[in-house]
C-alpha cells in the first residue's frame, strides 16, 4: 500500500480501502500537529516564524506529507538518505537551522527566521 502526493496538493491514492476523506483528514491532522510543534518551538526559542504565511503553509504541508510517508517530519528542503542516523539530523527543527539562521537570518526552508530578519 502506498500513498503519493501530487504537486497540486490533491491526494492520489494507490491503495485500496482508504477513503479520500479519511486520507484528507490524516493530512489535515498532521498539519495541525506540526503547526502546534513549530509554534511551541518558536515560543521557547530565539527564532520566529517567517512572516510570509504562504511560505510557512507550504513548508508545513511538506512536513506533514513527509510525516505521513516516513513517520517523521523531515525537512522538505532536504534529501532523505534512508540512513536513520543521517536523516535524524533533518527532523524539523533540523540540526542545521541554528547555523543557517545565524549566518543567513533564515533557515534553509524559510520557516524559522531571526528576530531581526
Amino acid at each position: 500500500d502506498r500513498i503519493t502526493f501530487m504537486d497540486n496538493s490533491q491526494i492520489q491514492m494507490q491503495t485500496k480501502g482508504i477513503e479520500r476523506d479519511t486520507l484528507y483528514n490524516v493530512l489535515i491532522q498532521a498539519e495541525t500537529d506540526i503547526r502546534r510543534l513549530i509554534e511551541e518551538y518558536t515560543a521557547t526559542s530565539p527564532y520566529e516564524l517567517n512572516q510570509n504565511k504562504k511560505q510557512v503553509e507550504k513548508v508545513i504541508r511538506g512536513l506533514a506529507k513527509r510525516k505521513i510517508k516516513y513517520g517523521y517530519q523531515y525537512c522538505p528542503c532536504r534529501m532523505i538518505s534512508e540512513d536513520k542516523e543521517i536523516d535524524d539530523k533533518i527532523i524539523c527543527p533540523c540540526e542545521f537551522h541554528i547555523e543557517e539562521i545565524r549566518r543567513d537570518g533564515t533557515c534553509c526552508c524559510d520557516l524559522f527566521v531571526s528576530t531581526n530578519h
